[in-house]
């Protein structure tokens, strides 16, 4: 009798929108919790929502492998309008679903369309628990027996990865944490937990070795069963061994292998606290492209990773500023025609962009540019100076500088114009 007017009040209330369960009836017996789907939740199912959506609940049993509560949901909205002439036409739009929920009525999982059978109105089943569903009219119920815990079930954590010394916050969400009594990554318990209420958690996670686990809660009821949304990495610290070389120009560009452990989960690489960029990555091994010091001193490269951070010492060196060889790259001779404009580019090479200055005799109307771009441009149209016709041979002596700070390195090349 407690149970059909109790589930009279739940129905009332259910069908007003108003909850999903009811509390704090007077009894001492639990109280039937209405299966339902939530309309957020029939919206994304049903893809329209006029005046709302209707639903029917219907149970059918637990499920054999979760032991969850099973059901079928129909669900139906019209959406009326104006047509030409004033006049009127609906459509409905309807559909059904399988339903998991947990025993605490939260949704599990939904498959649409429903394979499942719609029960008549009086079906009941009851678990090897006590626990019974029921249906009632157009809804379904979840009567608890009056000594059952659920089972706390972990639905995701807020972070998937952190370091194997612990230290890290996790948010857990789920349902049933009311009474948790534990919370453990993977075998090792939690540094610390606090319940926020029954859906939430914060754990805080131990020390313990590198690898993934399982979060789980455990209650009264006993522990949630593990899945992919309870995954956590415990990341160990990455380590160096050694770095080849360990020193190199102060205007960076060198290749430094990095060898050590834990290296794959590196995310960044610096070389004195400026970054490095990284060519190749392995659990054993880094290369990364030196970038410019400030100095020529010691300083330090750092590998780190969500497991932490590693150093090794590492020095800059006077600038190399010019590699296999500070060399020029074009030719030593040009030629033009009197009065007919030409362009020959004077380019060089090395470790850096050198600059260019000449010294020499020209031809009238020609001149020497520096292009500050690696490049100089000798140029022009050689032409007659006063009754002296330009031709002729025309040596002038080029200079390429290449700087770093305060190292400096020049060479020189001598130039011929010829000019017919």
């Amino acid at each position: 009798m407690i149970r059909k007017l109790v589930t009279a009040a739940v129905a009332v209330a259910a069908a007003a929108g108003l909850l999903v369960g009811l509390g704090g009836v007077a009894s001492a017996d639990p109280a039937p919790v209405a299966l339902t789907l939530d309309q957020a939740q029939a919206f994304a199912i049903l893809g329209a929502s006029c005046g709302g959506i209707q639903e029917t609940v219907t149970t059918n049993g637990f499920d054999p492998a979760t032991g969850f509560p099973t059901g079928v949901v129909q669900m139906k909205t019209s959406c009326g309008g104006s047509g030409r002439g004033g006049g009127y036409h609906s459509t409905t739009y309807t559909a059904t679903a399988d339903v998991v929920w947990d025993f605490t009525a939260t949704v599990v999982s939904t498959a649409v369309p429903a394979t499942g059978a719609v029960t008549d109105p009086s079906f009941s089943a009851v678990d090897a628990s006590g626990n019974e569903v029921y249906n009632s009219g157009s809804w379904a119920y979840l009567l608890l027996a009056p000594s059952y815990v659920p089972v706390p079930r972990v639905t995701g954590i807020s972070v998937s990865e952190g370091p194997a010394a612990g230290g890290t916050s996790v948010t857990i969400t789920g349902t049933g944490f009311t009474g948790a009594s534990a919370v453990s990554f993977g075998s090792v318990p939690a540094a610390s937990f606090t319940i926020s209420g029954d859906t939430s958690i914060t754990a805080t996670s131990p020390a313990t070795g590198p690898g993934t686990v399982d979060v789980t809660v455990a209650s009264a009821g006993g522990t949630d069963v593990t899945g992919s949304s309870d995954r956590f990495t415990f990341v160990a610290a990455p380590t160096i061994t050694s770095l080849s070389p360990a020193s190199g120009p102060l205007n960076g560009g060198n290749q430094i292998v990095i060898t050590g452990t834990g290296l794959a989960a590196v995310t960044s690489v610096d070389v004195g606290g400026a970054y490095a960029a990284v060519l190749d990555q392995s659990d054993m091994a880094i290369t990364a492209t030196a970038p410019p010091g400030e100095s020529v001193d010691d300083t330090a490269v750092h590998v780190t990773s969500i497991g932490g951070t590693a150093s090794a010492r590492y020095a800059y060196t006077a600038p190399d500023v010019c590699g296999p060889g500070c060399v020029f790259t074009s030719p030593a001779t040009a030629s033009a025609t009197t009065g007919e404009p030409f362009t020959f580019t004077v380019s060089a090479s090395g470790y850096v962009i050198p600059t260019f200055t000449e010294k020499g005799r020209l031809p009238r109307g020609v001149t020497f540019a520096d292009d500050y771009d690696g490049t100089a441009t000798l140029a022009g149209t050689p032409v007659a100076a006063g009754r002296k016709a330009p031709a002729g041979t025309y040596r002038d002596k080029v200079t390429a500088t290449f700087a770093y700070g305060a190292v400096v390195k020049k060479v020189t090349q001598v130039l011929v114009l010829t000019v017919s």
